[in-house]
């Protein structure tokens, strides 16, 4: 028979492989078993922990909660939301306040405008080319 592969020993580890007669002669593989055994052991084992330790954290979580509690973020979110909002309106309505309107056009200036804009031979379409070429 041949030796366990990787795979075997992995599913042999999580309980999907029995060992077989291989395994129970060969020595190679029974110490590969033994030592990936006391490998998974040791990180299983729970740490040991003293109770002079949990009671120094115990006291350090009772002094945290008699402490005066902060501004949690979340309130904090809020009001620079609401002010980053307020900012943003401002800045959208000064320009209409500072925006003075255009002076009053005569009813006679806009008409002789009109018939001097329908009396050119020019299409309206090239009047914007010629803005290009305008020094």
């Amino acid at each position: 028979m041949k030796h366990w592969t990787e795979n075997d020993f992995q599913n042999w580890l999580y309980g999907l492989k029995e060992p077989d007669t291989h395994s129970n002669e060969c020595a190679d593989c029974r110490s590969e078993m033994e030592r990936l055994q006391n490998q998974r052991r040791a990180a299983m084992r729970q740490p040991e922990v003293s109770p002079e330790f949990l009671a120094a954290q115990r006291r350090n979580i009772y002094a945290r909660l008699q402490r005066a509690p902060r501004l949690n973020w979340t309130a904090w979110r809020w009001v620079l939301s609401t002010a980053m909002l307020l900012a943003l309106a401002f800045a959208l309505a000064i320009p209409r306040w500072l925006h003075k309107p255009a002076p009053p056009v005569s009813d006679e200036q806009l008409f002789s405008d009109l018939a001097a804009m329908e009396q050119t031979a020019e299409p309206k379409a090239i009047q914007p080319m010629h803005n290009l070429f305008e020094p």
